[in-house]
C-alpha cells in the first residue's frame, strides 16, 4: 500500500506542475487579450469623443450659415417691399442676395452631410467601444477565476475561468474583426 502511494505522489506532483503551468499560460493569454481589449475600448472611446466634437462643430457651423441665409432672406423681403429703391438697383441687389442664399443652402447641405457622417462615426465608435468593454469584463472575470484556481488548487475554478474567458476572447476577436 505504501509502495502504491509513493508511486502516485510523483504522478500527482507532475500533474500539479502541468496544471499550474497550464493555468499560468491561460492567465497570460487572457491577460494579453484583456490588455488589447482595454486599449481598443479606450481608442474607440476617444474616437467617439472626437467624432462628437466634429459633429457639434459641424452643426454649429451649419447654424451660423443658416442664420446668415435667413438674414439675407429677410433683407431680400424688406427690399422687395421698399418702394423707394430704383428698379435697376433693386434687381441687381435681388440677384446678388438670391445667389448668396443659394450658396448658403449648398454649403449647409455639405456641412450637414459632414456632421451626419461624424455622428455616424461616433455611433459606430461607441458601439465598438462597448463591445470591447464587454469583452474586457469577461476577460477580467476569467483572469480572476483562473488565478483563484491556482491559489486554492481547485481545477474547477480554472475550467469556469476558461469558459468565461472563451466568451471574452470570442467577443474581443469578433469585435476586432468587425472593426476591419
Amino acid at each position: 500500500m505504501a509502495d502504491e502511494q509513493t508511486k502516485e505522489e510523483p504522478k500527482k506532483k507532475e500533474f500539479s506542475e502541468r496544471v499550474t503551468q497550464l493555468i499560468a499560460l491561460s492567465a497570460l493569454f487572457l491577460a494579453i487579450c484583456a490588455t488589447f481589449a482595454s486599449l481598443k475600448a479606450g481608442a474607440y472611446g476617444n474616437k467617439a469623443i472626437l467624432a462628437q466634437n466634429q459633429a457639434s462643430d459641424g452643426w454649429s457651423y451649419y447654424q451660423a450659415k443658416s442664420l446668415k441665409e435667413n438674414t439675407y432672406k429677410v433683407q431680400l423681403d424688406q427690399m422687395k417691399m421698399n418702394p423707394s429703391l430704383d428698379a435697376e438697383a433693386k434687381a441687381k441687389t435681388t440677384e446678388k442676395y438670391k445667389s448668396t442664399i443659394e450658396r448658403y443652402k449648398a454649403e449647409e447641405k455639405e456641412i450637414s452631410e459632414k456632421a451626419k457622417a461624424a455622428e455616424s462615426l461616433r455611433d459606430k465608435s461607441l458601439a465598438f467601444q462597448g463591445r470591447f468593454a464587454e469583452a474586457l469584463t469577461y476577460l477580467q472575470i476569467a483572469i480572476l477565476l483562473v488565478s483563484l484556481a491556482a491559489l486554492v488548487k481547485h481545477i474547477y475554478f480554472w475550467y469556469i475561468g476558461l469558459g468565461i474567458g472563451s466568451v471574452g476572447a470570442y467577443l474581443f476577436i469578433s469585435t476586432l474583426i468587425d472593426t476591419l
